[in-house]
């Protein structure tokens, strides 16, 4: 449901949502404490949204810490496990506001100086900055991807999504309506596209999300 009357400028009420997601994902990435357990972070962003001014969420809130950084699924419940002192944790965010706009943001944290994480975790960081720029006006969600697969080649991790994509469309009250960025979909994208690379190996995941705005002639990452 591509909206072809789009501007270069995303809506004031999605850049709202976006930058509530990205406080509270960057709040709890920094402040986290080893011993804290997966379901009480996720209580505490979700009371966090509302405290803030949103409306709840659009879709649960994602909280993974060690073995629970391999997925990063809205279906995956948060269990007891909790943040170890050497240990790697996801955080995925989706606020909605009061007027019906959905944010989307995913921050990896790391704790103590467990050497592949940190580079699993400066990998993530440099693929997915790499995407920022290689985002143009009027790409198709496969071009996309395949700076994805070129950037992910010669690094040793492995693309740990279920669904092997690497983001999805999004809109005021809804997402998915123009697919996924995977090798397949053709869709030239318009309008907001969260992009989430989430990549690593059988024992941890790294992940980072941030939405774009592909207007006709520009495009912007909203921070």
């Amino acid at each position: 449901m591509t909206d072809r009357s789009l501007t270069d400028e995303p809506p004031e009420g999605l850049v709202r949502a976006q930058r509530l997601a990205i406080r509270i994902a960057e709040e709890f990435a920094r402040d986290i404490e080893p011993g804290e357990s997966e379901r009480a972070v996720r209580d505490r962003i979700d009371r966090r949204v509302v405290e803030l001014g949103g409306a709840g969420v659009w879709t649960p809130t994602v909280v993974g810490f060690g073995v629970g950084t391999l997925s990063c699924f809205p279906t995956d419940v948060p269990s007891e496990r909790v943040l170890w002192n050497i240990d790697l944790g996801t955080i995925d965010v989706h606020p909605v506001t009061t007027d019906g706009w959905w944010g989307d943001c995913t921050r990896t944290l790391i704790r103590g100086e467990n050497v592949p994480q940190r580079r699993a975790l400066e990998a993530v960081e440099e693929i997915h900055a790499g995407l920022l720029a290689a985002a143009r006006p009027g790409m198709r969600a496969c071009d996309w991807f395949a700076h994805f697969q070129d950037a992910l080649s010669g690094t040793g991790l492995l693309l740990l999504d279920r669904l092997q994509n690497i983001g999805h469309s999004l809109s005021r009250d809804s997402s998915y309506d123009d697919g996924y960025i995977d090798a397949y979909n053709e869709t030239v994208m318009t309008g907001a596209w969260a992009v989430e690379p989430f990549i690593g190996t059988h024992l941890y995941g790294v992940k980072r999300e941030d939405v774009v705005w592909f207007g006709p002639r520009r495009v912007t990452v909203i921070s």
